[in-house]
């Protein structure tokens, strides 16, 4: 979105430092890693744990920033660009998405679409604002929609993407992810949502959350609808169903298990060419679709991006032409087909509930295939870590694999929950990437055709494991 600088100042309370004449300047989109600016981008500089964006300052000018926001100069003389000088730039740079945000909104045909929960988020923004792109003759328009890429979601990332709107588009749909107690307020002050889907609520970031609980802190962004703004809740969730019913007059509710509720989504069940297939019902309409999720997880995240489309007066024939051509994100739950296997990344993060519905989908896949498991140890758990990984290690036994292999500590409470459930499989705990294919070229493999499944926390690096096992796939 272009922003002048005079603009920029005013919103965010900046001081200017520039000797140069910029009357006219504007900056467009913005970054706050220098290796991602783009020509004529805001370059934001943060200080983090390991790195000062500070340091940076000039690199990203050669590689076209148009202006830095900063909390102190970064070029020690007088800077090559405009330089907005704040006492604290992340918060500066939340006011500057703010008031990108109200300047989007004064179209009041445009809608602003906030999501959260503890798994599945980024899957139901990508599904929600595909299906937004559709008009009425079943073309896709990608113009119609800006969403935050892959999870930037959080006080940067997402102020990020809402910067680098082009403020042309129908709809924006962002994901909002929470870590800390006061995170939902400050991302619900910058986006201001017209519309939200809390999907659902469980154990993920307890860590950094206080004592009120995953669905109070998730709720919370009811708190920033307008009075007429429609929220779609998942009613699946007991403290979630009620943090929200008292939150919001006007919330409507979906369940993948009630037949109470209003608005239901139930699995069928896999197609023939590999499709999930769901039945969708509404106060309104009832129609089947397929979806490129598998298993019961796919019903909420059908439910609840069906349930939203229709209030915004999409017809069936758009949704299911949504949910049947959108692309999964990256990391999450790809499939491909390496000669005799099937290889499912979905190592772009994991928490309990994720990382249990994506097992469970990924055993009914396999079939009459050998079940193979590469887990990483979850993170950000807190106290309930040892209990948590105890717990989806009780309920991989159940789904039978030939053999586990787990990267990353927790290793002997995920091997209690296993054998503690019967587990009769392999279990081996790996130390790197080599030492995983050198055992799994040794499995004994039953069947003609196998299943391996990669999920664990992002900081696990999986998603290597899972990259040199599809290379050297022919050697295994």
């Amino acid at each position: 979105m272009q922003i002048t600088l005079k603009q920029a100042l005013e919103d965010c309370g900046a001081e200017l430092l520039y000797s140069g004449g910029c009357e006219n300047a504007f900056f467009d989109g913005a970054a706050s890693d220098n290796r991602l600016v783009q020509k004529n981008n805001l370059f934001v500089c943060i200080k983090g744990e390991n790195n000062d964006g500070h340091d940076f300052a000039e690199d990203a000018v050669k590689r076209g920033a148009a202006a830095i926001l900063a909390e102190r100069n970064p070029f020690g003389g007088m800077p090559p660009v405009p330089v907005l000088l704040a006492q604290d730039s992340v918060k500066a740079l939340g006011k500057l998405a703010c008031r990108a945000r109200l300047r989007f909104g004064e179209d009041k045909s445009k809608k602003v679409i906030g999501i959260t929960g503890t798994a599945g988020k980024t899957s139901v923004k990508e599904l929600i604002a595909h299906i937004l792109s559709i008009d009425e003759n079943l073309t896709v328009h990608p113009e119609r929609v800006a969403k935050n890429p892959l999870n930037y979601n959080t006080q940067i990332g997402m102020p990020v993407s809402v910067l680098n709107a082009a403020g042309s588009e129908q709809y924006w749909v962002f994901e909002l992810g929470i870590s800390h107690a006061t995170d939902m307020d400050k991302l619900g002050r910058i986006l201001l949502p017209d519309m939200a889907v809390v999907l659902n609520a469980a154990s993920g970031h307890t860590e950094g959350l206080g004592d009120m609980g995953v669905a109070y802190y998730k709720a919370q962004l009811l708190n920033f609808l307008p009075k007429e703004g429609a929220a779609f809740v998942s009613g699946d969730y007991p403290d979630l169903f009620v943090h929200a019913y008292y939150n919001k007059e006007n919330t409507k509710f979906f369940s993948i298990s009630s037949k109470k509720i209003p608005y239901r989504g139930q699995y069928l069940g896999i197609t023939e060419d590999g499709f999930g297939k769901y039945l969708l019902t509404t106060p309104t309409v009832s129609f089947e679709a397929e979806s490129i999720y598998i298993g019961e997880y796919g019903a909420e995240n059908c439910i609840a991006a069906a349930a939203l489309a229709l209030e915004l007066g999409f017809t069936p024939e758009q949704i299911k032409k949504g949910m049947k051509t959108v692309e999964a994100p990256a990391m999450r739950f790809n499939k491909k087909i390496c000669g005799a296997w099937t290889i499912i990344d979905d190592t772009y993060n994991a928490n309990p509930l994720s990382a249990g519905r994506m097992l469970e989908s990924a055993k009914e896949m396999a079939k009459d295939k050998d079940f193979v498991v590469v887990f990483g140890e979850m993170k950000e758990l807190g106290a309930a870590a040892e209990e948590e990984h105890k717990q989806t290690g009780e309920l991989l036994a159940k789904l039978a694999p030939l053999a586990v292999y787990f990267v990353g500590g927790m290793a002997d409470a995920f091997r209690a929950g296993l054998e503690g459930a019967g587990y009769t499989g392999m279990f081996v705990p790996v130390q790197n990437k080599e030492a995983f294919l050198n055992h799994v070229r040794t499995l004994p493999l039953r069947y003609g055709s196998h299943l391996i499944v990669f999920k664990g926390s992002r900081s696990n690096h999986l998603e290597e494991y899972a990259k040199s096992f599809t290379e050297q796939n022919n050697a295994v």
